[in-house]
């Protein structure tokens, strides 16, 4: 993957950039495309929606420069590095562009987009664990951030690897933040309006065992699909939320590190069905479908089950 990126930066590491990430961008892409900003000196970032919390606190304790993609015309720029996805599902602006660079972390379940120099490692458990394993120097901004979003990414560390820990280290020796700093941007405090969305999401879930495990779902009427199903996992063991968003619905899936079905195959099969794309890791999943938020969540039990039975084609 070095090598790889040794070959990208030889032929376009002065280049103008663009550096892309997913819209609603969490500190995990925010922080690998800061890192990839200070690497590049001729890029800026770009991404749409608003950010999660964390990431808007990053933002802001860096004062990062973010972009939306329809504010940079394409005859300016080289093309895009993609970070932290590799699917249009989540990044729709980058249709039509040049995708140069893709560094990411998902499964292949999902993927539609290839760039003409990729780097994708299916075991890491975050972009930046990725961004962090590419970079010989990092500076104590960057380092910080990107321990944030290890930390952030890694779901409390149910999916790390050693690798995980290694770059956590060197990064808090570069930025020498304690490590109860960095949860202050990883898991930050949400704002009351956020927590009575979440919990009253919350209390109108349907809850039900379903081929041994408690699963929970429900329909966000306002933003934070994830924040619900992240919430709900805290006791029940898989959690599929879902919320309309223009004409698709989006559906998070949460999984605790027991619960044996790979959530990113069961978002991959609702997608199939009901029309768009999913993907994502084995416990922390998401799809884009068009079909209505309450039919969408049936499919998601239909498709668990049948994963979790064994039943699946």
């Amino acid at each position: 993957m070095a090598s790889e990126f040794e070959r990208f930066l030889a032929k376009y590491g002065k280049e103008p950039l663009i550096i892309l990430t997913h819209n609603k961008a969490d500190p995990d892409a925010i922080a690998s495309a800061f890192a990839l900003h200070k690497a590049l000196p001729n890029s800026v970032i770009a991404t749409h929606e608003e950010m999660r919390e964390g990431a808007k606190r990053l933002v802001e304790r860096f004062n990062i420069k973010i972009y939306t993609l329809d504010q940079l015309k394409k005859e300016d720029w080289a093309g895009l590095v993609v970070v932290d996805t590799s699917s249009y599902t989540l990044v729709p602006q980058a249709r039509g562009w040049k995708v140069l660079l893709i560094i990411d972390h998902h499964k292949s379940e999902g993927r539609d987009m290839e760039g003409e120099f990729n780097i994708i490692d299916e075991e890491a458990a975050s972009a930046a664990e990725v961004v962090c394993g590419l970079l010989k120097e990092v500076d104590k901004e960057a380092a910080f951030a990107l321990a944030v979003a290890i930390v952030a990414d890694g779901a409390r560390f149910k999916s790390a690897r050693l690798q995980s820990f290694e770059q956590l280290a060197r990064m808090m020796r570069i930025c020498g933040a304690p490590y109860s700093e960095l949860l202050e941007y990883a898991e930050p405090e949400l704002p009351p309006d956020k927590k009575l969305a979440i919990l009253n999401t919350a209390f109108n879930c349907t809850v039900e065992v379903v081929a041994g495990y408690v699963v929970a779902r429900g329909v966000a009427k306002e933003g934070g699909e994830s924040d619900v199903s992240s919430f709900l996992t805290e006791m029940a063991d898989v959690a599929f939320v879902s919320r309309r968003k223009g004409e698709e619905t989006r559906i998070s899936a949460r999984a605790r590190k027991h619960v044996h079905v790979p959530l990113q195959k069961v978002m991959a099969a609702v997608a199939s069905s009901l029309g768009g794309q999913g993907g994502g890791h084995a416990k922390a999943a998401g799809a884009s479908v068009r079909a209505d938020p309450e039919v969408a969540l049936e499919e998601c039990i239909t498709q668990f089950t049948l994963l979790a039975t064994g039943r699946s084609g």
